[in-house]
């Protein structure tokens, strides 16, 4: 955070000269100051961590090729050239100027990094032989809790600590799904009664006397000094409670010229599939799209929260947040201020659970194996729901998420118009190929049956011409015959008498 802190520790001299004839205002102007200049890494673990401090910002993931080695990008060279290279890691969280990972094969915590107050590689065991399913880290502290215990413990979960002002065992009543550390607190999630828990130090944050008792969670994120979780119900709307960034009244001027106004407390109403906290904002994946959108007070001059683009994993730092495309490439991108210039080529979208895929998410495919062990399963949530002008073409299963497809019939939007034209356009291309392929035989047919019908009319008209030429009726034939008998009966009618016909009669020379 280098840069960053230069940049606004000068801004706050500058405007401490222009305005020391007002103590009030000066007074206010330093609590700021000091405000803006504490750094932090944030979130539970996960496949991606990124690291803050005055080294730089550091984001770390676990590669995609199934390795479970961590590849690291960033300023903070101690963190950097301190990255072990041949350690395979369960999952990463990060604080200020370190990064701790799980390893796989002792579930032992492990870091590095130049904090002052975790001691490179395996923290100090509270007890021998100890070994963690999930650890988080707070600026300047690491927590782990146990693998559950069996006999009679088996309803007490133990969490270990180690950094300023947190090196302790704590034993809950009760079995723990998950832990979150914030700045300067930590908070776990029951099992069976999904509430929440917290302890630390509260006086910056007041996370622990504000827990919503009556509120069930079905996961939790903390942040700098809040705490965010996503509500169990069909709904999955995200609920925060904490500080937002405190002196909002006081420091309007600065907040005006510096910072977007937002209170983390308000989340917006949509169904989040996760959440994660930064300094003073969170971020969360909306549950039917996959789209990330973001709240809280943003550092003004930030890049902003990406709209067209779809996440599988996503966490936060102090003014920052990066994710991993969901999409075959498995690329990280970072939006908001300060962040690494550099990425990692592809991370891993999750961890790996040795537990089958529980209902309500499905098991995530990649061309390489995505764990090392066999029965392991790297397992992400179940998008729920479609977006609006949408209709669920499949139902999530244990092998891919759902999948939603435009219907075209309800289309008010420019994508949405798109997406249909392109499809009826590619219907009328598949028609058209259809008839190009088509129409030469079409064609051909109907050449062949004119060729037919010419060639029966032809030959039919040859035939009756052929009958015609030869036949053997002549003209005489055709007409009738004289009678003789008729001749002689005319003759005699002709020569009786009465007749008029005196040429028939001989006269001799007699007189008879």
């Amino acid at each position: 955070m280098g840069n960053l802190s230069y940049s606004v520790r000068d801004f706050f001299i500058r405007v401490l000269i222009i305005g020391k004839w007002n103590g009030g205002y000066l007074v206010q102007f330093v609590v700021l100051s000091d405000l803006l200049w504490l750094v932090s890494g944030l979130g539970s673990m996960s496949s991606i961590a990124i690291s803050y401090g005055e080294n730089g910002p550091v984001f770390c993931g676990l590669k995609s090729d199934g390795s479970h080695l961590v590849n690291c990008y960033g300023s903070n060279s101690a963190i950097i050239y301190g990255t072990p290279a041949h350690f395979p890691f369960i999952g990463l969280t990060a604080g200020d100027g370190f990064v701790c990972g799980l390893l796989l094969e002792s579930n032992q915590p492990y870091c590095w990094g130049s904090s002052g107050y975790l001691r490179p590689g395996v923290p100090r065991p509270m007890m021998e032989e100890a070994e963690y399913v999930e650890i988080s880290a707070g600026d300047y502290h690491l927590c782990g809790l146990r693998k559950p215990s069996t006999g009679r413990s088996r309803n007490l979960s133990l969490i270990d600590c180690w950094g300023y002002n947190m090196t302790r065992n704590h034993v809950f009543d009760g079995q723990i799904q998950s832990i979150s550390a914030g700045s300067e607190f930590n908070c776990g999630l029951f099992s069976e009664n999904r509430t929440v828990f917290c302890w630390g130090d509260e006086a910056n944050s007041r996370v622990i006397s504000l827990i919503p008792q009556e509120k069930r969670f079905q996961k939790i994120a903390a942040g700098g000094y809040h705490v965010c979780g996503i509500l169990e119900g069909v709904n999955s709307r995200a609920f925060c409670w904490g500080r937002s960034l405190g002196l909002e009244e006081e420091i309007s001027v600065i907040s005006a010229a510096y910072l977007n106004q937002g209170n983390v407390d308000f989340p917006p109403s949509d169904p989040m599939l996760s959440v994660v906290g930064g300094k003073f904002h969170a971020c969360g994946i909306k549950s039917y799209d996959r789209e990330v959108i973001c709240w809280g007070y943003i550092v003004k001059r930030s890049t902003p929260t990406p709209t067209a683009i779809k996440v599988y994993e996503i966490a936060a730092g102090n003014y920052f947040t990066c994710g991993i495309l969901a999409e075959n490439s498995l690329l990280p991108v970072c939006w908001g201020l300060e962040f690494p210039s550099s990425l990692p080529l592809a991370v891993w979208p999750g961890l790996c659970e040795t537990t089958p895929c529980p209902p309500g998410s499905y098991e995530f495919f990649d061309a390489n194996p995505p764990c090392k062990s066999p029965d392991s399963h790297a397992c992400l949530p179940c998008s729920n729901g479609c977006p609006a002008e949408m209709y669920q073409k499949m139902k999530c299963t244990l092998k891919s998420d759902r999948q939603c497809d435009y219907n075209c019939s309800s289309c008010y939007s420019a994508e949405c118009f798109s997406n249909c034209s392109s499809l009826y356009s590619n219907n009328a291309k598949g028609k058209n190929r259809f008839w190009s392929l088509e129409l030469p035989v079409v064609i051909a047919e109907i050449g062949l049956a004119v060729f037919l019908v010419i060639v029966v009319t032809t030959t039919a008209i040859l035939y009756v011409h052929y009958r015609l030429r030869n036949c053997q009726c002549s003209a005489k034939q055709l007409k009738p015959k004289k009678n003789n008998g008729g001749d002689h009966n005319n003759h005699a009618g002709g020569g009786g008498p009465g007749g008029d016909n005196k040429e028939n009669y001989d006269y001799d020379g007699s007189g008879h």
